[in-house]
């Protein structure tokens, strides 16, 4: 995290960013803007501290010296920035603000978070998703009502996902959105676990390992299953078994039930090699909306998956190794289906020249190839042709490396799935390098 402030000084030709940069050795670093010298000569200030506390001292020292000789802090947010542009505008208070109420969690005790926090109720600042997270966090933190403080943290994702959708702007310092919302879905899971809510917990956790996986949320994810959920327990022994070397783990691996598992991993006998996770089935008016979205009805095997399993993972766990294949909900298939058309071509001549090798290679319709299931974090997928005729449900392997190549084709949806699964206890070669196994 880089929490970047710029000061502008008339005529603009000494401008400068000062940077608070938390974490283990937390820092402050000054930049001269407008930068003609030797590449990488910039840098006027660099100090370490011990902890952050000092280190914000410090940043609130240098932002006073700027200050009182004559440098205007200006709205810009971008820590990449190296030029102010002409006529920078001053940065309003409400938004100083906010960023002392950044600093304040970072390094203060929860006294001055409050005060802060309270010298902000009545400000536009009270209805950003920064304030809102903050007092969440500052709740949490003070041990304060579990529900509120989910409440806090509830508004403050609405708020972002609702400025989102509407192309409207959020202040967040130099805070990127997506981290942002990560650590909004962070503290609400927490909160929804403190007041007894651990189906809400596991739902926001499980959302936020989809869209931004990381160490700490797999962890998180895992606990929860482990601790509430004794029906997908072996889920929590699956992450245990292939991320506990990076620690955080003792817990679970110290579960009964684990040993065994993890015995059984080691000796390849884990049956099939594969399992179902358990998935939310989409309702009728989901696929029929999806359908509306696509202008085409989705074949009847696809359909009665959706029905059925809905958004679920094919849980693979080989000895040494595991994936997942995550399919989509309904509501997202028009979206991928965008989305892998755009990779495949980049202009409309590109996307004209592209349809005609795909119905001559391989007899399908590319605008009617829709995406539905992705192994996690590789860049592949499962496509489905929806196109009236022949070809009608016909299934292919896509990877991104060979955008204009499709592989393994299999008549039906359910074939496909039956190839994949028989693939995979087979320990057939060609059905794991799907998986990147």
């Amino acid at each position: 995290m880089y929490l970047a402030k710029f000061f502008h000084r008339a005529p603009g030709d000494d401008d400068r960013e000062l940077m608070l940069i938390p974490g283990s050795d937390p820092m402050v670093m000054g930049i001269r803007m407008n930068w003609e010298g030797e590449p990488g000569s910039d840098q006027y200030l660099r100090e370490e501290f011990p902890d952050i506390a000092e280190a914000a001292a410090a940043f609130r020292r240098h932002i006073t010296e700027l200050v009182a000789t004559g440098y205007v802090e200006t709205h810009h947010t971008q820590h990449s920035l190296r030029n102010l542009l002409p006529d920078p505008q001053a940065k309003p208070d409400w938004q100083k603000g906010l960023d002392e109420l950044m600093v304040l969690a970072l390094s203060a005790p929860l006294a001055e978070q409050a005060k802060q926090l309270a010298a902000l109720r009545g400000t536009k600042a009270e209805h950003e998703p920064l304030y809102l997270w903050l007092a969440a966090h500052h709740g949490n933190a003070a041990g304060q009502d579990a529900a509120q403080t989910a409440r806090f943290a509830e508004q403050a994702r609405d708020v972002l996902v609702a400025r989102r959708a509407a192309g409207q702007v959020h202040y967040a310092w130099s805070i990127y959105e997506n981290d942002l919302e990560g650590r909004i879905l962070e503290l609400l899971s927490d909160a929804y676990l403190q007041a007894d809510n651990p189906d809400a917990a596991l739902k926001t956790i499980e959302h936020l390992c989809k869209t931004a996986p990381n160490h700490e949320r797999i962890l998180k994810r895992a606990e929860i299953l482990c601790g509430y959920f004794s029906e997908r327990r072996e889920e929590a022994f699956d992450d245990a078994y292939q991320w506990s070397r990076f620690g955080g783990y003792e817990d679970i691996t110290a579960f009964p039930g684990y040993a065994e598992y993890e015995a059984r991993r080691r000796a390849g006998m884990s049956a099939k090699g594969w399992r179902w996770k358990v998935g939310t089935p989409a309702s009728e008016a989901d696929v029929s909306a999806a359908e509306q979205a696509l202008g085409v009805r989705l074949p009847d095997d696809y359909r009665n998956f959706l029905l059925t399993r809905g958004e679920t993972e094919l849980l693979v766990r080989l000895p040494e190794s595991s994936s997942e294949l995550r399919f989509y909900t309904p509501g997202e298939l028009a979206t991928q289906q965008r989305n892998v058309m755009d990779f495949i071509a980049h202009s409309e001549d590109e996307l004209e020249e592209a349809c005609a090798y795909f119905r001559k290679a391989y007899g399908v319709s590319l605008r009617h190839l829709v995406p539905v299931a992705e192994p996690t974090q590789l860049s592949r997928c499962l496509l489905l042709h929806v196109e009236p005729g022949e070809r009608y449900g016909q299934c292919f392997q896509w990877d991104h490396d060979g955008a204009w190549e499709l592989e393994q084709p299999q008549p039906g949806f359910d074939v496909a799935l039956q190839a994949l699964t028989d693939g995979i206890e087979r320990r057939d070669a060609a059905q794991l390098a799907f998986f990147d196994l």
